[in-house]
């Protein structure tokens, strides 16, 4: 069966998922859609798609899309993945799915109710390289986990108008990049934190330009995270563990992942030969809809509820809310 998807929102993430979807069998980008109907018959010459369209209802309603992959800026994802699962058309939504837990839970109960597919978009749960570590850490290769770092930031000049920094866009570094480092973390530990605290600093706009927290659960494990736009840090994701630990090339889009002892020898490493982690992600998410299923086992709807649930906490303590 091939999985045909349309595009909502044509900006940069959106040309690398079109890339990678055409690297894949099985699977097909059957129509696009753009607020202007140039851009849009711009990218679908591009690659290949059979439709494009000036406005995101005509590709909810049309027959031949079976999953809309949402790239749109996050003060959008909301409202267009809600019309999108009104319209019972299977959703596969750019992280953060939404910005708040309210608005989380509002898209699983609707999902839910219309027994229609609803996925975040999370690169990183996909990779096998993390899933790769996370059977270490369920296997007890290190021991009990009592401590993950990880972080993601990079550093970009300050413009008022970009989304990264317009709060009117949804902008900040939570959103745009903490997320990540948040679930690396649960999805690691596959447990919710009970005390969320951290520090931001903010952009003259009012969004949270860099910001460094701590997340503490009932195992016992710590999590010490950071994010940001002002320095370039993308640094290992690791997990210390009382009998080792283990070493993700990064918490985003790890390839590679490596498992010491106690004495830090290598005891074993992988490495995933699959260039472009999105052939990952667009491969389960086609499986889930062959499959009738609503929610992915990699990235299920409590983890998107969760992660929402702790942006709601940390922006509160930041003035943010």
């Amino acid at each position: 069966m091939t999985v045909r998807f349309g595009i909502a929102g044509l900006g940069l993430i959106s040309t690398r998922f079109a890339t990678a979807l055409n690297m894949i069998e099985g699977v097909e980008l059957a129509a696009v859609a753009a607020r202007d109907q140039s851009r849009s018959n711009a990218f679908a010459q591009k690659f290949n798609a059979k439709r494009a369209y000036r406005n995101y209802l005509d590709l909810m309603t049309d027959n031949n899309v079976d999953i809309i992959y949402i790239g749109l800026t996050h003060n959008f994802h909301f409202d267009v993945a809600k019309a999108c699962l009104e319209h019972h058309k299977a959703v596969l939504c750019e992280k953060p799915m939404v910005l708040t837990r309210k608005d989380a839970e509002e898209l699983v109960a609707l999902a839910e109710r219309n027994q229609t597919l609803l996925m975040e978009a999370l690169l990183t749960r996909c990779l096998p390289s993390f899933q790769k570590a996370r059977e270490w850490v369920r296997q007890e290769r290190i021991g009990q986990v009592n401590l993950i770092i990880a972080d993601f930031s990079f550093k970009t000049d300050f413009n008022p108008e970009s989304r990264l920094f317009d709060p009117n866009l949804a902008g900040g570094s939570l959103f745009d990049v903490g997320v990540y480092p948040i679930n690396f973390t649960i999805g690691i530990l596959r447990e919710y934190p009970e005390a969320v605290d951290g520090l931001a600093r903010l952009a003259s706009t009012g969004v949270d330009e860099s910001a460094a927290f701590t997340l503490r659960f009932s195992s016992g494990a710590l999590a010490n995270l950071t994010c940001g736009f002002n320095v370039n840090a993308l640094g290992p994701a690791c997990i210390y563990g009382t009998r080792g630990h283990v070493v993700l090339e990064n918490c985003y889009g790890p390839r590679t992942c490596e498992l010491f002892d106690e004495g830090n020898n290598l005891l074993d490493r992988y490495d995933d030969p699959v260039t472009d982690g999105f052939i990952h992600q667009i491969h389960h998410c086609a499986d889930l809809f062959r499959q009738g299923k609503l929610q992915s086992d990699l990235i299920p709807w409590q983890d998107t509820i969760a992660c929402t649930g702790i942006f709601d906490t940390l922006r509160k303590k930041w003035g943010l809310v």
